[in-house]
């Protein structure tokens, strides 16, 4: 049985098919809700339903509390229609939002995968057909030979869109990051996607890109198309790591990258340094608050663990960047074991 949901700030309405999530139902009609995760663990697709039911599915009750539930809030990433819903949505359209992308299916072929850093792993994969997507989105992969989905940040460039780039902390145990070691040349993989809504946006204003671990991936993408669009923004990437052993090899390839752009800086900085070491010091965080005098001319773009970008949001916030310029690509584990 298919149910129709209705969004309460327009004329929209799309079609729930059985078992299906809302957020998914709306995806592949061209609605775009808001989103972050689709794991029901960052909240940024709570909405409130004037009328209807769902089921709650595997929503986080550090996400979506016993107390909403009953007000009548759900995530829709996890909700499943059991009625017709009404769903209140007064966001204020995004001027500067582009054309939405529906998710599709894809089959990729391994063409590389290798250790990049102490934890991280570069993985190439040649699709069978080509893929659109916008700089900073992210794909789902299926864990190969198990019904499981993880979400991963694409890396490359989205003119290169037969291929696909990660770099994917490996976690010994992981549904798909701990097979890494496992994959060889030609091991096909499925995927679904583009999701995020994190991506890069066009704009005149001077950039920074934050980004700690994995989150590194999307800011990757990001660089390798405003170095082929030679775009004159003032482009300033931090990447924070614990160790010279955690940083990815993919940091020295972006100084390369932008070394003939005059207003593009690419730096480190250690929460452990070693004695001998010209980078920043100290965590990401303490190099944005010493840094960024002022961010009131700046667009950003903060990925990697929630608790550094909710921290470095707030400071930018403090030091003026102005509303609707502050976008986030929180990574959050897709399940507790993961």
């Amino acid at each position: 049985m298919a149910f129709v949901a209705r969004l309460t700030n327009s004329d929209t309405t799309f079609e729930i098919g059985e078992g299906e999530t809302v957020l998914d139902a709306a995806l592949r009609q061209g609605v775009n809700l808001d989103y972050g995760c689709r794991h029901g663990r960052c909240s940024s697709c709570k909405y409130f339903l004037e009328d209807g039911d769902v089921d709650f599915g595997e929503a986080s009750v550090y996400s979506l509390s016993d107390e909403e539930r009953e007000d009548g809030y759900g995530l829709m990433c996890c909700a499943t229609a059991l009625t017709d819903l009404v769903i209140e949505s007064s966001e204020i359209p995004d001027p500067r939002a582009k054309p939405h992308l529906v998710p599709e299916d894809r089959i990729g072929s391994v063409t590389t995968v290798r250790p990049i850093s102490d934890s991280l792993w570069q993985l190439s994969l040649k699709l069978d057909s080509p893929l659109d997507f916008y700089a900073g989105q992210f794909v789902e992969v299926r864990a190969p030979g198990q019904d499981v989905w993880r979400s991963y940040s694409i890396a490359s460039d989205p003119a290169d869109n037969d291929q696909l780039e990660f770099i994917i902390k490996h976690m010994d145990g992981g549904a798909f990051s701990g097979l890494l070691p496992k994959l060889s040349i030609g091991d096909e993989i499925r995927l679904r996607g583009p999701y995020g809504q994190s991506y890069l946006r066009d704009g005149e204003g001077d950039l920074i890109l934050v980004a700690t671990g994995s989150g590194i991936a999307p800011i990757v993408s990001m660089l390798k198309v405003l170095a082929r669009e030679g775009q004159d923004r003032s482009v300033t990437f931090f990447y924070g790591a614990r160790t010279a052993e955690d940083v990815p090899e993919t940091v020295a390839s972006l100084r390369e990258l932008v070394a003939d752009q005059e207003r593009a800086k690419v730096g480190v900085c250690l929460s452990q340094a070693p004695d001998i070491w010209n980078g920043y010091r100290g965590r990401v965080t303490q190099t944005i608050q010493s840094e960024v005098p002022d961010a009131s001319s700046l667009s950003a773009y903060v990925c990697g663990s929630p608790e550094m970008c909710e921290t470095v949001g707030v400071l930018l916030e403090a030091k003026g960047i102005p509303d609707g310029e502050l976008r986030y690509d929180k990574f959050h584990s897709a399940t507790r074991e993961y």
